[in-house]
């Protein structure tokens, strides 16, 4: 399995420096509230495409000390494909650039490289505190959620998805003015339905393959009925093909023009999916289940697309997950991550919270900027 065998940080967030070595299995991090647990979670988030776990703009990571934000940060990873055969590390290595510093680089193996290309190296899945409220805010995050998930199972549905939405800004803004060139629609119009296809593809067939997983295991965790209401994502579930969803989407494109004309903005599309859980025993909508039911079908989705990713092997990273469980949860949860055999990075504020894992988790005390290793 894929794991990260070393983390260099420099300069960033509340890390001036640090180098850290990390076992193939589940690494317990612990330690109080401030010393910097989430913000080493963050660091590896960012060995995946996209702006990591909370979304942070590039310029915001630099670790500011005395009050001046430092030049630039940086971020460097040996991966071992295979932990069993330790074999020759990939290197990732990913930065703020100092003369731009809105904009970051990514290099493997000390070469550029692009998204698409680290999607294919590593796949990455986290759970965070603000993910509680996944059920009850708005439906862009969870778009956001199932987006995540499905960049893991199609590598290039992360460039897939800036594109359509390239498309889509540029006749947002043809809309908004109220142009009505029908060249300059139609060659939008090409590229929006080919890319919204694609996305919302990558989209159907990852609840497809969660919902497989969720049905087949009954766990302590409530299990989950998942679907997604969406123009495109409704045609994929009927059964019909790419070619056919995206040239049907061109010509709906250019019908609905004068609506859109009308509102300013493109209607209809993969911007407007909806995302729907329901927690299959209660017959329940999750955002209308008590806050501990969305936490622990969180938590049952998260173990599903594990599951269901086992031949990529992909890295969980898991912030604060156990502290809101009871007893019985967590030793459930415990045997559960074990059973997944991936490498797991977890976050708490105290050490017990790990006590079910034994000898079978390494233990990192976070202080100080520094990571300290535990006995079990």
């Amino acid at each position: 399995m894929p794991s990260i065998a070393s983390l260099r940080l420099i300069d960033f967030r509340s890390y001036a420096a640090l180098d850290a070595a990390f076992e193939p299995g589940v690494v317990a991090l612990y330690g109080p509230n401030g010393a910097g647990k989430t913000n080493l979670l963050e660091a590896v988030s960012l060995l995946s495409p996209g702006r990591g776990l909370r979304r942070a703009a590039v310029g915001t990571l630099a670790r500011v000390a005395n009050g001046e934000t430092q030049p630039a940060w940086g971020i460097n990873a040996a991966l071992h494909l295979d932990a069993e055969t330790q074999d020759e590390a990939t290197r990732i290595s990913i930065g703020q650039v100092p003369e731009h510093p809105r904009r970051r680089q990514l290099r493997i193996d000390g070469r550029q490289a692009t998204g698409p290309e680290l999607a294919r190296r590593v796949s990455l899945l986290w759970l965070t505190p603000a993910q509680d409220r996944l059920f009850t805010g708005p439906a862009s995050d969870r778009r956001k959620f199932i987006d995540r998930f499905a960049l893991a199972f199609a590598p290039d549905h992360g460039s897939n998805a800036i594109r359509f939405e390239k498309a889509r800004t540029e006749r947002n803004r043809l809309l908004s003015e109220g142009i009505s060139d029908r060249a300059w629609y139609e060659a939008i119009e090409t590229d929006l339905s080919k890319y919204g296809a694609k996305v919302a593809q990558a989209r159907a067939a990852t609840v497809k393959n969660l919902q497989i997983e969720v049905s087949a295991r009954a766990t302590v965790f409530p299990q989950s009925l998942i679907g997604l209401d969406g123009t495109l994502e409704n045609r994929f579930a009927e059964g019909l093909d790419l070619a056919t969803i995206a040239d049907d989407y061109r010509t709906f494109l250019s019908e609905q023009r004068g609506q859109d004309l009308r509102a300013g903005r493109t209607l209809s599309g993969p911007h407007r999916t909806e995302l729907h859980v329901t927690h299959a025993a209660k017959a329940m909508p999750a955002g209308l289940c008590s806050t501990g039911e969305q936490k622990a079908l969180l938590i049952g989705l998260i173990l599903a697309q594990a599951r269901a990713l086992q031949g990529k092997a992909p890295i969980l990273l898991l912030d604060e997950v156990a502290a809101h469980l009871d007893s019985e949860r967590r030793a459930a949860l415990a045997e559960e991550l074990i059973d997944l055999d991936l490498q797991i990075f977890m976050t708490g504020t105290d050490k017990s919270l790990f006590s079910d894992f034994g000898d079978r988790a390494q233990f990192l005390n976070v202080a100080n900027g520094s990571l300290e290793n535990q006995e079990p």
